[in-house]
């Protein structure tokens, strides 16, 4: 209240003191630190499939994109999609579903707009195992494509 005259003024804001980062451009260096991964979307780096499945499940969607933006904007930057698949099924079967695991990936990424030459796609089947059990728990986490960034990484 303004004590000359009884009535109330507004507040005035004092400027932003944050420094304005809309022009930074986003490399592999300042990625974490960048507002666009404020959410830490790229942290992520395991995608879960159902039991024989090669289905990219919805809930992997948001972090594949963060992932797809963070490739397209840093071109020298290269991902690793190792696919995995749990000990039930041949030798055989297992290394080819865990191969169409990560080229399902592989291709969501390429839809999102990465290029083929940031991306390479290994098969490992049942070879190594995140969880060394033999229960429907142990299985669902080695139902898998890990991303590994083998350059550029955020």
């Amino acid at each position: 209240m303004d004590s000359q005259t009884g009535t109330t003024q507004p507040v005035q804001r004092p400027e932003s003191t944050r420094p304005d980062t809309s022009s930074v451009p986003l490399t592999a260096d300042n990625f974490h630190n960048h507002p666009s991964n404020y959410d830490g979307t790229t942290d992520t780096r395991v995608i879960y499939f159902a039991f024989d499945s090669n289905t990219v499940p919805a809930a992997a969607f948001e972090t594949l994109r963060a992932h797809a933006t963070y490739l397209k904007n840093n071109a020298n930057a290269k991902l690793r999609l190792e696919g995995h698949a749990d000990e039930r099924g041949t030798r055989e079967y297992n290394v080819a579903l865990s191969e169409r695991r990560a080229q399902a990936v592989q291709k969501f990424l390429r839809v999102q707009g990465v290029s083929s030459s940031q991306l390479e796609v290994v098969s490992y089947g049942e070879e190594k195992p995140a969880a060394f059990g033999h229960s429907e728990m142990d299985w669902a986490k080695n139902r898998r494509v890990e991303l590994n960034y083998v350059a550029g990484r955020p």
